[in-house]
């Protein structure tokens, strides 16, 4: 009924609306583009909404090969790039080792970014404003910011937005 996908580090797939998924096990990075329509199946102790959920399924039964991501990684750069099929959002994921940092141009829309390993800080702006980051730390970066990450530690960043 329903494919049973284990995914190593680094990656990715996409699924679109009316496409089922549940995690099992193990850490991951979930970007959701804006959406007020997520119908639970069971699976939580939330409130269910069974015919609901029936009547939005798409039904299409693919190999889940066809939903993989494929990244891709800039020769001079620790970010690497997931693109999904759609326009909703891109996800940059930033791996710095200690003592290592990485600039950002501006990006035309507004982005989040969530810390998940290690310590560093995020720098914006002509004074050089910072904020520390740790794990579960999450930045809002607002559109045209040009941004740097700094590292003290390896330093794993997720950035989701929308260009």
């Amino acid at each position: 009924m329903l494919n049973y996908v284990k995914l190593e580090t680094g990656q990715a797939i996409f699924l679109g609306a009316g496409e089922p998924h549940a995690y099992i096990s193990g850490d991951i990075m979930e970007c959701m583009a804006n959406s007020d329509n997520v119908i639970r199946a069971g699976l939580t102790p939330k409130p269910k909404d069974i015919p609901n959920l029936l009547a939005g399924l798409t039904y299409k039964a693919t190999p889940w090969s066809n939903h993989m991501v494929q990244p891709s990684t800039s020769s001079n750069s620790a970010i690497v790039t997931y693109d999904p099929p759609v326009q909703d959002f891109t996800v940059l994921a930033l791996n710095l080792v200690q003592g290592g940092s990485e600039s950002q141009s501006a990006i035309n829309g507004p982005s989040i970014a969530i810390a998940t390993e290690g310590a560093g800080f995020i720098k914006w702006g002509k004074d050089g404003k910072s904020l520390a980051l740790k794990p579960g730390s999450v930045v809002f970066i607002g559109a045209n910011v040009p941004v740097s990450f700094n590292a003290l530690q390896t330093l794993t960043v997720f950035r989701a937005y929308v260009d």
